[in-house]
């Protein structure tokens, strides 16, 4: 009995000394895994990301640390400074809690940033800086006008303009804002319209497209695909300005009270989970035809407040669309990005 007893001993502390060389020496990224570490695993904010500016002018900033982690600090860095002295160095979560930590940091101005952090245990520990641009967000949300079905694939003439993609994982890829908006998309007005308002404002523009090419009013009501889709790009960005909508082509035999119903139900839907304004435009041109009734039920959505006013890009015809009579050509994309430059200026930043 003595003899099993033993034998089981020396087993069991073969096989600890084993799991703990293997996590010591990080074989298998063991350690990693675990967490046993003092590094900064993961940032909500990505590299090139555009996050929202906001009247508090303070950047949120959480991820996760290696529990061997004492305190995280931050530093915010303007483009003229080339060098980070101690006193940048701002304590963001002074005890995270289960390798988690989160905090804010005021920002010192709008535009693009640099943002440092390290993490503090046995001495510090950096991670490699990110580029963080403060400015304006959009989701984009509707059907194939929405997320790019022009054969024509625009390029951003502006590095201040940038694209969230989302991937097959619901997380989102900051790119520059070229075409395709969406992975395997055509062309879209958005680099066209990102351009117009960097012209405008001077700051970062950023565009998250989550519109489905072909859906109709139907496919986005809540507890569906697309509408889960919505709700993971606003909890995947840092704040939005707006919501855009560019939708109507798919139900033009649709009923005034069916299309109205559907969308102010949407809205609602989604503004009970958080309040962003949307801008829904007048979008129903399909082989050279329009729908009055779902026109009619747009225009409703705004005379009742539930929506902004947008474009209505029903007025360009034939000569602006392709060989689909649906989809715009170059010439209607430019004229497209054009109307809804201005809606967006003219609701969000004239005063």
């Amino acid at each position: 009995m003595n003899l099993k007893k033993y034998r089981a001993a020396i087993v069991f502390t073969a096989f600890f000394s084993t799991v703990l060389f293997l996590v010591w020496t990080n074989s298998f990224g063991l350690r990693t895994a675990l967490y046993l570490d003092t590094k900064i695993h993961s940032l909500n904010i990505q590299d090139g990301q555009v996050v929202q500016r906001s009247g508090q002018s303070y950047l949120n900033i959480s991820g996760r640390v290696g529990l061997l982690a004492d305190s995280i600090e931050v530093a915010l860095l303007t483009p003229d400074k080339n060098f980070i002295s101690e006193n940048d160095w701002i304590e963001l979560d002074s005890s995270p809690n289960l390798s988690h930590f989160n905090g804010k940091i005021a920002y010192p101005s709008e535009g693009w940033l640099k943002l440092f952090s390290r993490s503090q245990g046995a001495g510090y520990r950096r991670a490699n800086a990110i580029q963080v641009g403060i400015g304006e967000v959009f989701i984009i949300a509707g059907q194939s006008n929405a997320s790019g079905g022009s054969d024509t694939l625009f390029i951003t003439q502006s590095n201040q303009v940038r694209t969230g993609q989302m991937q097959e994982d619901h997380s989102i890829l900051w790119k520059q804002g070229d075409d395709p908006q969406i992975r395997g998309g055509g062309g879209s007005p958005w680099p066209l319209v990102g351009d117009l308002l960097v012209k405008t404002l001077d700051i970062p523009i950023g565009f998250i497209n989550v519109a489905v090419g072909g859906s109709s009013i139907k496919d986005w009501e809540q507890g569906s695909e697309n509408f889960q889709g919505l709700i993971r790009a606003i909890e995947a960005s840092s704040g939005v300005r707006a919501i855009l909508w560019h939708q109507g082509e798919t139900d033009q035999g649709m009923t005034l009270e069916e299309y109205y119903s559907r969308l102010s139900k949407l809205i609602r839907d989604c503004q009970n989970e958080y309040q962003i304004p949307w801008m829904v435009a007048q979008a129903t041109y399909a082989d050279d035809q329009i729908a009055e009734s779902v026109r009619k039920a747009q225009k409703r959505i705004w005379d009742e407040g539930l929506a902004f006013e947008g474009p209505d890009t029903d007025v360009l015809g034939s000569s602006y669309r392709d060989q689909t009579q649906v989809h715009f050509n170059e010439a209607g994309t430019h004229l497209m990005a054009k109307l809804w430059f201005e809606k967006i200026q003219s609701v969000f930043f004239e005063k």
